[in-house]
């Protein structure tokens, strides 16, 4: 999984960081509500959190925040507050999936 990380690191110029850093540029991570019920913000700006687009329920959305942020977000850190989470491991692969069928087409 490491080596996974670093290409994809390596590909799209960014790094992930699980130590909060107020100069990421994203950020993944989990809350609890006021009676005690977890929710995951994956946001740009921590300071403007919109409930309807950064507040996600299930943690497996996750994934797809993640990547979207990977391919489209001028990211070069992005704060994960748990990387063993098997979201962020399936973002990854995924991502490394897409990675891989885009250097076999440019090849061709």
């Amino acid at each position: 999984m490491e080596n996974k990380i670093k290409n994809i690191e390596k590909h799209y110029n960014v790094k992930f960081v699980d130590e909060w850093d107020n100069e990421c540029n994203f950020y993944i991570y989990e809350e609890s509500t006021a009676d005690g019920y977890s929710v995951y913000v994956a946001t740009q700006n921590t300071h403007q959190i919109s409930v309807d687009e950064n507040i996600y329920y299930y943690d497996s959305d996750l994934s797809m925040a993640m990547m979207e942020a990977v391919q489209n977000v001028d990211n070069n850190k992005i704060y994960v507050d748990d990387m063993d989470n098997y979201w962020f491991e399936e973002a990854i692969e995924e991502l490394t999936e897409e990675l891989t069928e885009e250097l076999t087409n440019k090849i061709k």
